[in-house]
């Protein structure tokens, strides 16, 4: 199916949307798809996402969510493969997404869930509908702007508007809704069986994945271990792939987050950056792409954001200030006790830990060079992360030479060398004396 013919299947089930809206008492005045215009997300190739308009309606800075300006309709449909390999790919409406959708709705942290239609057995592709806002990354000037990510993420960007969201969705959202997901993922993947409830493996995975890759596991009983079936999370049949205790083992090596916020069990996004919130009209921050959330430590929240080319200054001294400072609003109101330096700085360390453990602990062991990650052994983890363990437990118990770490590190722009090789050996006492030069 081409471009146009999958835009086209999508542009004839516009009434069907009218109707759901019109059921929700949303758009009310609009009678027919003749009162609406219609435009493809972004001007990108992508016929599955809609933007839907009221015809001959400039809109408004303040609108209700019974009548917004416009809304973005997803479709499942059949479109191109990206890389133009294996024919047709199918984007799917997804049951667990839908609901985890409609539950950050209800609290106001995600675009307003408008409508929906999921029919697993009707032949007619189901949709949802969502409240539309403008996204906060912009490629152009991401490519063009050397400052680009400095001014994006810091308080005046973007960064405080992230900042107090997520206050609001780790303070607001409950943890209990991810039961029913957990024994899902137990199923697909037993060796989670044992894995604390909290554990950062969570945020690793998802249903939809897990289902594809028993499928390629058992596709590989019986053709054999093919590459296109390597590397696939405990894909039994790969050469590489870790066995359940190999798991069991990183896992119990994973330094886990302290401090009161840190450490604190929240509904997480998994996957906050730029691309991944916009501001409605009425000036709301809320997030899309819900396929990662999850529960898990506050801390992990912040592993996709934090990135060595993604402004790091303006992340310890704006971001995790007012995460903070919201949090302590929201729980103790306006008497509370306020945000030391100390409470920045060692919260930001912990964003820092969970950071280095899922980028170069978790992902090469759950995704592996599929996902574009370096191919590494199961033995090469575990030796990460029996050293990084160790290098944080020693940062712990020695706060002043933690700070020196990180401001040297800051100072030289280079936040990724808190945990270069170079200071774990010296800390560690590899090389003795070696700290004379941090």
């Amino acid at each position: 199916m081409s471009i146009e013919q999958a835009a086209a299947e999508v542009r004839e089930l516009i009434p069907r949307v009218l109707q759901a809206l019109h059921a929700n008492n949303v758009w009310e005045s609009v009678k027919s798809a003749e009162e609406i215009t219609s435009s493809q997300f972004e001007d990108q190739p992508r016929p599955y996402i809609l933007i839907l308009t009221r015809a001959n309606t400039a809109g408004s800075e303040r609108w209700t969510v019974r009548d917004p300006p416009s809304v973005v309709v997803k479709f499942e449909t059949k479109v191109p493969h990206p890389n133009g390999a294996d024919g047709e790919k199918f984007w799917e409406i997804d049951r667990q997404t839908v609901e985890i959708h409609q539950m950050l709705s209800d609290q106001g942290v995600s675009t307003t869930l408008l409508a929906t239609s999921l029919e697993p057995d009707s032949s007619i592709p189901n949709f949802t509908v969502e409240t539309s806002g403008v996204c906060y990354f912009d490629m152009a000037a991401s490519a063009a702007d050397p400052n680009f990510w400095d001014s994006v993420n810091g308080a005046t960007g973007g960064g405080g508007d992230w900042a107090r969201l997520l206050a609001r969705m780790h303070n607001k959202v409950p943890v209990q809704w991810f039961d029913k997901y957990r024994r899902e993922l137990v199923e697909l993947c037993p060796v989670m069986q044992d894995a604390a409830a909290d554990s950062p493996l969570w945020l690793m995975l998802r249903a939809d994945k897990l289902v594809q890759v028993r499928l390629a596991a058992a596709k590989a009983g019986v053709e054999g271990n093919s590459a296109a079936n390597q590397k696939k999370f405990l894909h039994q049949k790969a050469e590489h792939s870790p066995t359940n205790e190999d798991v069991k083992r990183i896992a119990a090596l994973l330094p886990k987050p302290r401090g009161e916020h840190a450490s604190r069990v929240v509904t997480c996004h998994g996957d906050l950056w730029a691309a991944n919130v916009v501001k409605q009209s009425n000036g709301q921050a809320v997030l899309i792409d819900l396929e990662g959330v999850c529960v898990s430590y506050a801390a992990t929240e912040f592993a996709q954001f934090i990135n060595e080319d993604r402004g790091h200054a303006e992340f310890r001294g704006d971001f995790s200030r007012i995460y903070l400072e919201t949090l302590l609003e929201l729980e103790e109101g306006s008497g509370s006790p306020g945000v030391t330096e100390e409470d920045v700085d060692k919260f930001w360390f912990e964003a820092l830990i969970a950071a280095k453990v899922i980028t170069e602990i978790l992902r090469p062991l759950c995704w592996g060079i599929e996902a574009g990650y370096e191919e590494d052994s199961t033995a090469d983890i575990i030796a990460r992360a029996e050293r990084f363990s160790a290098y944080v437990e020693k940062l712990r118990c020695d706060w002043d030479l933690t700070l020196q770490i990180l401001r040297k590190a800051a100072a030289a722009s280079d936040m990724g060398s808190w945990s270069s090789n170079e200071n774990m050996d010296s800390v560690l006492g590899i090389i003795p004396g070696a700290m004379d030069k941090v």
